[in-house]
């Protein structure tokens, strides 16, 4: 018998076993770590990239949390006094229904709240629908009513779990001790990366919003781009013991599946990611490339709309010839978009040539591969299999390839999500 049902939603494949699906069968050993039985944990994609930038002041580490301070309702337009369902609890004129990657967190938001067979609809600040689809069933009732301190704790650790500055969705395996996620391993997923708690939703006592992790035994192993490790200091995360502390010498253990209570905070959630995976961008986000090595963005020279416009990198001023969309276009490949001229990255003079922009015409000149590289990102072009290079450190040079590839930082840019459609 098949003890796991599936189902997807989205970018969301949830894995769930319930002890009630093996009523009368016999011989099956259900039997958990410890005392208590043992449900599969949720199989996940992360791939959360903001709430007004991550570390706004009405961000997640900003002091008022996602609800505003003592739960009322601020510019986020979020309250925990009333359902979310109703104008009083989100907003349709203010705050996160107002904006694409407002929406985008009220899509996580829901997603870790509600059930699978609940759906949150709320209109824009337009009169437009949008509804969003429940998973996690971790506050059921805050559809209608008002989340438990019990259920604020659980979302947030959820929300927490899944951030991804890069906008890029990774593979995770979550366990918790919420009945809802429940505890059980998988062997697909053997890098335990860290735990996620405390509370997100609203300031506490000493202003601050609590988005605490703590490092899982394999934090450094594999570090993702966007996740804990590759974005230490941007601040969205604070480990309450200091940097480098461990879970395993802080939290209550859970056998060796996760950890039923860290800082005083129960239900945790334990974040576990496979050995290897292919980064998956979304066609939706608007993304930034900046060079590890020089810190300069990629740009479009003179905000130019022509074909083979130049390409340089220049100090990050948030304008649209500095954004971009990654879409795939095959397995492993994909053409850089700029917003501005709507056309694509692309190496068509050889190996080691500077880029311009051109017309997208579909030729592996105009393609790339985009594979993660120490917490970063390397990308390659599929005709030349040269990588994408900032050679010089100063504002207003051109970014070239070089198929002299050494894993200099000089061909590592940090990819992240700063805008949606």
């Amino acid at each position: 018998m098949d003890m796991r049902t599936l189902k997807r939603l989205g970018w969301m494949t949830a894995s769930l076993s319930l002890t009630t699906l093996f009523a009368g069968c016999q011989g099956e050993d259900l039997a958990g770590d410890e005392t208590q039985s043992e449900s599969a944990a949720f199989e996940t994609t992360n791939g959360f990239t903001g709430i007004n930038g991550l570390s706004g002041i009405n961000g997640l580490t900003g002091f008022n949390g996602l609800s505003g301070f003592n739960g009322n309702a601020n510019s986020n337009g979020l309250s925990l006094l009333y359902g979310l369902r109703t104008s009083s609890g989100l907003s349709s004129n203010t705050g996160l229904m107002t904006s694409p990657m407002g929406r985008r967190a009220v899509k996580y938001v829901a997603s870790c709240a509600l059930g699978s067979g609940q759906t949150l609809t709320k209109a824009d600040n337009y009169g437009k629908n949008h509804s969003f689809g429940g998973s996690m069933n971790l506050a059921p009732g805050w559809l209608d009513g008002t989340p438990s301190p019990s259920e604020e704790g659980n979302v947030s650790a959820c929300v927490l779990a899944r951030m991804n500055t890069a906008g890029m969705h990774v593979p995770l395996w979550m366990d918790s001790g919420a009945s809802q996620i429940g505890w059980g391993q998988n062997s697909a997923y053997p890098v335990q990366e860290a735990a996620y708690f405390g509370n997100v939703m609203r300031a506490n006592s000493d202003g601050t919003v609590h988005a605490w992790y703590c490092e899982g035994r394999n934090y450094k192993n594999g570090i993702v781009p966007g996740r804990l490790g590759a974005i230490d200091s941007t601040g969205i995360y604070k480990n309450p013991w200091g940097k480098g502390a461990l879970c395993d010498d802080h939290c209550v253990k859970y056998g060796s599946d996760g950890y039923s209570s860290c800082n005083g905070v129960a239900n945790p959630i334990t974040v576990w990611r496979q050995a290897s995976y292919n980064p998956v961008f979304d066609d939706d986000y608007i993304y930034k490339l900046v060079n590890v090595s020089s810190h300069l963005a990629l740009d479009v020279a003179g905000n130019s709309t022509s074909e083979n416009a130049a390409v340089d990198q220049w100090y990050e001023n948030g304008a649209s010839n500095q954004q971009f969309r990654i879409i795939q276009v095959a397995t492993s490949q994909w053409k850089i978009v700029n917003v501005t001229s709507g056309k694509a990255v692309t190496d068509r003079n050889g190996s080691s040539a500077n880029m311009m922009m051109n017309s997208y015409n579909g030729s592996s000149t105009d393609n790339w591969a985009i594979d993660d590289h120490n917490g970063h990102f390397i990308i390659r072009n599929k005709a030349t299999n040269a990588y994408l290079r900032a050679p010089s450190g100063s504002a207003g040079a051109p970014v070239s390839v070089t198929t002299s590839y050494s894993g200099a930082a000089d061909t590592d840019w940090d990819l992240t999500a700063v805008n949606s459609l």
